[in-house]
């Protein structure tokens, strides 16, 4: 009889089965497994800088619950420079989305270039290793492939028990299992166990929050491996803005509250299903915070400026990355990409954070900064789990196969190739901290409409759909399903989700 003899390789991460047959002497298997290994690795041996091809690095950095409210996508009160620099020399993208509004599911996502679905990740608490465990992440991918990987700060998620995952890096992950709602600076803030205030200004340096240890560490690094011959694949994720809006008090110097105000009304829509909603605890549970009703004007305007300051927060530490980045003599050799896991709503149509399937939380910033590309800004649609083969192809390495996403290289070259025509966001109910999903919503977006249909999660049964005409109702306020006007538009987007979703 024969026996499966499973062998390492020299490489890293590789390991394989060889079937040895009783004819076959420990030599014969050991010469097998050689010939094997060179024919199936070599290529991707051969890609990697070891063998003298000088690939580009990639600076991989993430904000948390970040919405489209930087200067470079028009907002002008906020205090962007440094993003607004960054975009200046990349490519903006104006229609990105990412897969699921919440930061598990999302980053996930992401990182698998593959729907929620597809990685059975909708809930919180859920590693996608539990459902995929064989899946290859977009870092490790690059590990695959000759690159020194590290990851500093947020990158995936780190709830309730979720680790990281030690395939993706060739080191520990730093910064990883931080809790946000620890992360002060003054100790009246956080009284004893329960949550403190909702927001902080703290007449302190960048350091005392934990996005500014995480860009220490990140310079360090970044002066480290751009003196050593592999190329680097660095992810650096910010904690911020996320809840609790925490910055150093000259962020919210930037600012005049009066000038910070909500993207649309603050009211909620009616025609909409009660599914659409939810009352999210992550701000309901802070000590200032109500637990019930609507929140003062007075708190409401507090909470959108601590965003805004957390927001200009994370663009200094950005600017600070990409400042040793231009030291190190690395930025003409090194891809920076810009992203967050979802976008946020601050009290717009009644709701505040995220996970709704409506524009505010699927639609994410994206910017793109490729050595040799085009700089300028796409309106072509994109997708979360297109990064993965972008970076992959920007590198020069092999297509990866068995991804949902596609690139979207192309658009690089040139911003006004066309996109896909549609993005597809999903959103769970009750909200993604409970133990099991009974309702779905998929939501699909087109350059003008936004289709959703909520549907019974175990039969599939559809229970409520909407469409909104966002050219002339950008806030989602005028649900259009039940319009005759309106019938053939949203029978051609449900076909076309049964289509493609």
């Amino acid at each position: 009889m024969w026996k499966n003899v499973e062998v390492e390789s020299f490489l890293p991460e590789y390991r394989f089965t060889i079937v040895i047959f009783p004819t076959m002497n420990r030599f014969c298997a050991t010469f097998a497994a050689g010939v094997y290994l060179l024919a199936t690795a070599l290529p991707s041996f051969a890609a990697s800088a070891s063998f003298g091809i000088d690939r580009m690095n990639v600076l991989f950095i993430a904000a948390d619950d970040l919405r489209m409210n930087l200067g470079c996508y028009g907002d002008k009160v906020a205090v962007t420079p440094h993003l607004d620099q960054l975009a200046a020399r990349g490519m903006v993208f104006n229609r990105a989305y990412c897969q699921f509004p919440s930061c598990n599911a999302s980053r996930a996502s992401l990182l698998t270039g593959m729907r929620p679905d597809t990685i059975s990740v909708w809930r919180l608490n859920t590693h996608f290793r539990k459902a995929a465990p064989d899946v290859v992440t977009l870092p490790q991918y690059f590990r695959r492939h000759g690159y020194h990987t590290e990851s500093i700060g947020k990158i995936l998620h780190n709830y309730a028990g979720i680790t990281d995952d030690e395939n993706s890096w060739s080191t520990p992950a730093r910064f990883a299992q931080i809790n946000h709602f620890g992360d002060y600076a003054l100790k009246d803030s956080k009284p004893g166990k329960m949550k403190g205030i909702a927001a902080e200004s703290a007449d302190v340096g960048d350091d005392a929050y934990i996005d500014g240890k995480i860009t220490e560490d990140a310079l360090a690094t970044i002066q480290r491996l751009t003196k050593e011959e592999k190329p680097f694949f660095l992810a650096v994720g910010f904690y911020k803005p996320h809840s609790p809006y925490n910055a150093p008090k000259k962020y919210w110097d930037l600012y005049d509250r009066n000038d910070i105000r909500p993207l649309g009304p603050t009211s909620r829509p009616e025609g909409v299903t009660d599914l659409a909603w939810f009352n999210f605890v992550e701000l309901t549970g802070f000590s200032d915070v109500p637990r019930t009703g609507p929140l003062t004007k007075k708190l409401a305007a507090r909470l959108r400026h601590g965003y805004y300051a957390a927001t200009s927060y994370v663009d200094a530490n950005v600017g600070r990355l990409l400042e040793a980045l231009e030291e190190s003599g690395e930025a003409e050799n090194t891809i920076v990409i810009f992203w967050s896991d979802h976008g946020y709503h601050l009290g717009e149509n009644g709701h505040w954070t995220k996970v709704t399937a409506r524009d505010l939380d699927g639609h994410v910033p994206l910017i793109v900064h490729a050595p040799g590309k085009t700089a300028g800004r796409t309106k072509a649609i994109v997708e979360y789990i297109d990064i993965y083969p972008t970076l992959a192809g920007l590198c020069e390495l092999p297509v990866p196969q068995g991804l949902d996403g596609k690139s979207f290289e192309v658009i690089l070259d040139n911003p006004k190739r066309n996109g896909k025509q549609a993005a597809f966001t999903q959103v769970c109910r009750p909200w993604p901290g409970r133990k099991r999903v009974e309702q779905m919503g998929y939501s699909l977006r087109t350059q003008r409409y936004r289709y959703t249909r909520w549907v019974d999660f175990k039969t599939k049964k559809t229970l409520a759909e909407e469409l909104y005409d966002t050219k002339s109702d950008p806030s989602e306020r005028n649900n259009l399903i039940g319009n005759p006007d309106s019938a053939a538009t949203s029978a051609r987007l449900a076909k076309l989700m049964d289509e493609t979703n």
